[in-house]
């Protein structure tokens, strides 16, 4: 009795100094994070207790404070820096720790989920991720030409040199045909559009094809200046969460947020010019016979003033008509701050890029406001919204039959008569001797080629951390956002025009109205289990998606104008246009990653159950299934190093295009009566996604404490169930019919290496390389060898289609050993290129800073058809040579071989040098200001190459699935060169 009355004693005992126990075991520990080197706080660091789901995040100040029990271990992680752990021992509640810059972004937190994240060190995909201070240090149009030289495996080209944009993005290769053919772009979680709207251009200049509009990409209207980071997943695995819309990759790009901490402010003024880089010169005539046996014997009375002193005097034509440098502008401003509670990123920019042609040029305003706020412990909002107006001036380029288009018109203009007005303003009696009479000068002054749009994108994300102890949590998070434009389009070409007073309705106009609303929302439930062996951290997130896309363009045009009416009511002929597409899409997912083995090993799995309105069946679930690993080895390659192996295989697919499963009516006139009749191309009611299959591999390895960094990429992925034309029996009534089959293959290896071969307190250098290959061919086709569409001119040199050979292979007519015509098509090259390599050099010695970008492309064809232009006119600069002879040879037997040439370039894509002015010329400002950074850049500044024309990048038709880098006449590319002020308060 006595023993049990002693054990409840002590047992009442024990229970009373439990609690004092247990305090004397947990306890707070506190502490700052701070920059390295300068020691200024870091904001919004989170520190984790290692093994548990406990988390806290530093304040304004770099402040934190955290519990923990016995020896605790805390991972420090902060955006821009690298983690590191520290070990707090049982005694101790007090750790300071200071964070060194993330050069290469190893520990970047990049998409690994719908609604998770990893750090990209333990990524088990490659993904490519650039700064934001990258993408906005050089002026650029738009982002993605920003982006040239600085990622493997994504191959980025101008269509032109016109302003504005018309940027081609292609990742790891053709994969369609018919499909499309853009990346999906996602900024904040909004789903954003890149849809590219022609404006009719072609029309109204008699192009070959309405792409020859070459639009402008809308992601033109992304304001780099706002961007903090951009990911690229290149691969199927990585982006497989997006379904049946990322068979081309994905872009996530997040934007600038504010920091808890005191209100700073930055303004920073962009003055500069654009100047043009390269031009094609015009044949020197040197007799009036030699005139007269181009232009002809009923011209020679005409000539005869210009040959009246001998050989006459010449005239810089491409200067006359691109030798604009007018000033351009940019103007960027942001303030940011808050409390723990709130914080918000404003920022403002104006945008004036003049264009080297008359009436050419691109402009851009916006307004960006983001919030984060914090509800409670529990839930935060975030709320993402910007407005941009963009204009964009393209002036009239490209091919164009009916002469409106300057490339096309000077290839027949000699240069012996000028194309600019006379001294009383009037221009030259039609041209003696030009294209239809057109004078490129005159046509870009007096007409109209203007594309206004305005934008609005905005985004919310709630966040409720429904759950949290240190072995589990579960978050709940909602995200939806809009993205709406409306883009208006101008075309004048007033009956004036010398090429159009020779037309039998002289004068066009023409507007077009594109409404675009995309629309998307998404609920998830991210499970996280530590159990406490700490063996594992598994993750379990699932959700649902929902999409809703819709695309309206009307188009009203006319013809046979009222002299000095541009109305597009004030002709003879209008007609009228309109299209409407409407798609939406419900997808169902669930991944599951798991952290083993100390947090060196990760495997990811998941799927996607995705149905759309684009497809045949639109209550049919199509499966897109991911697993992905990788392993990180410590110290195996010396004190420091970090090696890490990885492996994975994912599905993703390119949704039909809408309307390709319907047969359409048409309503054509009969007897000046409109009627009904079924459209010539049946509609596929069975149509599928085409399906994306890819197995990557590779390795990253950090040597010398992270100051070399290699990353390498081996892909093999196979397209199947491709989008395609057949024709159909003839008793069908059908000419056309889309239907699923066939199989396309890329592979390919991408590399990246970085390299700080100086890194000291007053000194750095950091210099990097990207290396991409990629080779495609066709497996299958159910169909016989076609041109796809807006390939090229047939037997003037067009990609085609056929199995065993690349997608991109070019056809022709060609010579057999330079000699033989052969009188049907043969292989005479390939648009795209063997390899690409790019090279980005930062220094940094005390306040300066110089910085350079290069990007080298080696083979690819190009097909030359401007040149064939300048020797059909006999109006080519090397008349008489050795290699005019070769190419009137071609020329005279309908011979392609000499017009095809190589597109090898090396080009000097940015480069910077600036300095930060000394603390003391700020303050003498006497305006607050915190810091001073002056600096001078330049783009396009040097392109080395062999190509005779005007840029090796050019593709005259713009963005098409398969690119087929043809050049008739284009907008010429431009150099630029920008004073730059910033000023921080």
């Amino acid at each position: 009795m006595k023993i049990g009355r002693r054990v409840l004693m002590l047992g009442i005992a024990g229970l009373l100094a439990a609690p004092g126990w247990l305090a004397a075991q947990a306890r707070e520990i506190t502490g700052t994070v701070s920059r390295s080197g300068s020691g200024e706080p870091i904001a919004e660091a989170t520190v984790t207790l290692v093994g548990t789901t406990t988390v806290a995040r530093t304040d304004a100040a770099g402040r934190y404070s955290i519990t923990a029990s016995g020896d605790a271990r805390l991972m420090f992680r902060a955006i821009g820096f690298t983690r590191r752990e520290a070990v707090v021992p049982a005694g101790q509640s007090t750790m300071n720790v200071s964070l060194d810059q993330d050069i290469f972004r190893l520990d970047e937190v990049i998409v690994a989920g719908a609604a998770t994240s990893v750090e990209r060190r333990a990524a088990t995909t490659a993904i490519a991720v650039v700064g934001g201070e990258d993408v906005a240090k050089v002026a650029a149009p738009t982002f993605e030409s920003a982006l040239n030289g600085r990622i493997s495996g994504v191959n980025i080209q101008s269509n032109s040199g016109a302003p504005g944009g018309g940027i081609q993005m292609q990742i790891r290769g053709n994969t369609t045909v018919l499909g499309a053919s853009d990346p999906l772009f996602v900024i904040d979680g909004v789903i954003y559009s890149n849809t590219r709207i022609n404006g009719g251009r072609a029309s109204a200049i008699a192009g070959a094809s309405v792409n020859e509009d070459d639009p402008v990409n809308r992601v033109a209207d992304v304001n780099p200046a706002d961007i903090a980071s951009i990911e690229i997943l290149k691969g199927a695995a990585a982006s497989s969460i997006y379904g049946s819309k990322a068979s081309n990759g994905v872009v996530v790009i997040k934007t600038i947020r504010g920091q808890a901490g005191q209100t700073r402010a930055n303004v920073s003024q962009r003055v500069g010019t654009f100047d043009l880089q390269r031009k094609l010169q015009s044949r020197n005539f040197q007799t009036i016979e030699e005139a007269v046996d181009v232009f002809g014997e009923a011209k020679r009375a005409a000539l005869a003033p210009y040959f009246a002193g001998g050989a006459p005097r010449t005239y810089d034509l491409y200067e006359e008509v691109y030798g604009r440098n007018a000033v351009s502008y940019e103007t960027v401003a942001d303030v940011s701050g808050g409390t723990e509670q709130t914080r918000f990123f404003v920022s403002g920019t104006w945008k004036r890029d003049e264009g080297i042609a008359d009436n050419s040029g691109f402009g851009r305003q916006g307004l960006r406001v983001n919030v984060d706020q914090k509800l409670s412990n529990k839930l935060d909002v975030s709320v993402s919204s910007v407005f941009n107006r963009s204009l964009e001036q393209r002036s009239f380029a490209n091919n164009g039959n009916a002469g409106g288009t300057a490339g096309y018109a000077l290839a027949y203009q000699p240069n012996f008569q000028s194309l600019l007005p006379g001294a009383d303003g009037r221009f030259t009696e039609v041209p003696l001797t030009g294209y239809f009479n057109a004078n490129p000068v005159q046509t870009n002054r007096l007409s109209d080629n203007n594309t206004e749009t305005n934008r609005f994108t905005g985004g919310a994300n709630l966040n409720w951390r429904a759950f949290t102890n240190e072995r589990q949590s579960f978050l709940f998070t909602a995200g939806a956002g809009v993205d709406i434009f409306n883009q208006g389009d101008e075309i004048y070409t007033p009956p004036d025009l010398f090429w159009e007073q020779i037309k039998a309705r002289p004068g066009t106009a023409s507007e077009q109205a594109g409404v675009s609303r995309q629309a998307n929302w998404n609920l998830n439930g991210v499970h996280t289990l530590r159990p406490s062996s700490g063996f594992v951290t598994a993750t379990t997130s699932f959700g649902v998606q929902y999409e809703d896309r819709q695309l309206k363009i009307t188009r009203v045009s006319n013809t046979n104008l009222i002299p000095g009416q541009s109305n597009v009511n004030r002709g003879t002929t209008p007609v009228a246009a309109e299209d409407l597409t409407r798609e939406r899409t419900f997808a169902l997912y669930a991944q599951e990653d798991l952290m083993l083995l100390d947090d060196r090993m990760l495997i990811s799995g998941g799927l996607r159950a995705e149905r759309s309105s684009a497809n045949g069946n639109i209550d049919k679930y199509y499966i897109f299934p991911k697993i992905s690993g990788s392993y990180r080895f410590s110290d195996l390659l010396g004190q420091g190093s970090q090696l890490k192996l990885r492996a994975a295989y994912g599905e993703t697919g390119n949704q039909p295009l809408f309307g390709q499963k319907f047969t359409t009516l048409l309503t054509p006139q009969f007897g000046g009566v409109n009627g009904f009749t079924l459209s010539t191309v049946a509609g596929a009611p069975n149509i599928e996604p085409e399906r994306l299959k890819e197995v990557e591999a590779g390795f990253e390895a950090e040597l010398f404490r992270s100051r070399v960094v290699l990353d390498v990429t081996y892909y093999n992925r196979n397209t199947t169930n491709l989008l395609l034309n057949r024709v159909p029996p003839p008793s069908s009534g059908f000419t056309q019919e889309v239907i699923n089959g066939g199989k396309v293959q890329n592979k390919g290896i991408e590399a990246s290496l970085g390299v700080t071969p100086i890194q000291g307190r007053n000194a750095q250098l950091v210099t990097r390389a990207t290396f991409t290959l990629n080779r495609n061919k066709v497996i299958e086709l159910p169909v016989a060898s076609f041109r796809p569409p807006n390939a090229g001119f047939g037997g003037l040199g067009t990609t085609f289609v056929e199995v065993g050979q690349p997608m991109t292979q070019i056809v022709g007519f060609g010579f057999d050993e330079d000699t033989v015509r052969i009188p049907t098509q043969m292989r005479l090259g390939n648009s795209a290129p063997d390899f690409r390599i790019g090279f980005v050099n930062d220094l940094t010695v005390k306040a300066f800073n110089f910085s350079m970008v290069w990007d080298w492309q080696q083979g690819g064809n190009v097909i030359n058809l401007t040149q064939f232009l300048y020797d059909d006119g006999g109006n080519a600069a090397d008349h008489g040579s050795p290699d005019h002879a070769y190419r009137m040879k071609g020329y005279n037997s309908g011979v392609m071989t000499p017009y095809i040439e190589d597109a090898t370039f090396l080009k000097l894509r940015e480069v910077s040098v600036g300095v930060n002015l000394p603390r003391s010329f700020a303050n003498a400002l006497s305006v607050g200001a915190r810091d001073v950074r002056l600096s001078v850049t330049g783009r396009n500044l040097l392109m080395l190459t062999n190509y005779t024309g005007l840029d090796p990048e050019v593709a005259n038709f713009g963005s098409t699935a398969i690119r087929n880098n043809l050049d008739v006449g284009p907008f010429p590319p431009s150099r630029s060169v920008f004073f730059n002020i910033a000023v921080g308060f």
